[in-house]
């Protein structure tokens, strides 16, 4: 078999050729590290909203919300919190739990561009997970955190509206959660209008507070 030598010239050209696509590639996942990294950044907050309530039956002017508050988010999108919930009538509260949660953003690369915030269509959508746990100081020696795992949901995450959408995909088996399957929040901006005073004032704060039930 006859080998034809490489040429000085044929390695030159070779690296000629490669070098503009290394570059690409540098330069893509140093913009995404950058940019995820922003992303990240702003996840932080409190998030609440008025949901469907889980109580069925003859009982009369219902309401629920959830207060939510996302914290420690890490570089690489992981983060935890908890969550307050309750169900109330006019006159007390049926339902209320605090939930521990876990969970991971997932970060997408967008063209730059200016968004109009209040058009759906033109917002930046993040999926991610939330895990609902029963505590983060678990033994984590001798068991896994998915052995306190009670919930998972989907999160879809409107970046412009600051709007979080959740949908429950599995619970733990034989167990009910109490929760709503499905719920929009919305982050607080500080505003007196907001959804989180609103939720705050009706739900949690309200002076007809009596005979607190809390359902395991």
């Amino acid at each position: 078999m006859c080998f034809t030598p490489i040429k000085l010239e044929d390695i030159s050209d070779l690296i000629s050729i490669l070098s503009p696509i290394i570059l690409l590639i540098w330069f893509y996942y140093s913009q995404k590290q950058v940019l995820s990294k922003n992303y990240y950044g702003h996840i932080n907050g409190i998030y609440s909203g008025f949901v469907q309530p889980t109580i069925v039956g003859n009982l009369t002017d219902l309401s629920a919300g959830i207060i939510l508050n996302i914290r420690d988010t890490d570089e690489n999108g992981h983060f935890k919190g908890e969550f307050d919930y309750a169900e109330r009538n006019s006159s007390q509260i049926l339902i209320r739990s605090i939930n521990t949660f876990m969970g991971k953003m997932e970060f997408e690369l967008y063209t730059d561009k200016n968004r109009n915030p209040f058009d759906l269509k033109d917002n930046r959508v993040y999926k991610g997970k939330m895990f609902i746990v029963d505590r983060l100081d678990y033994e984590f020696e001798n068991y896994k955190i998915d052995d306190y795992m009670r919930a998972e949901y989907e999160i879809t995450h409107y970046r412009e509206l600051q709007v979080m959408k959740f949908k429950l995909l599995k619970t733990r088996a034989s167990e009910s959660i109490g929760l709503p399957s499905i719920f929009t929040l919305y982050r607080k901006i500080g505003f007196s209008f907001d959804p989180y005073n609103s939720v705050k004032v009706t739900i949690f704060d309200s002076q007809t507070n009596v005979d607190v039930v809390t359902k395991e």
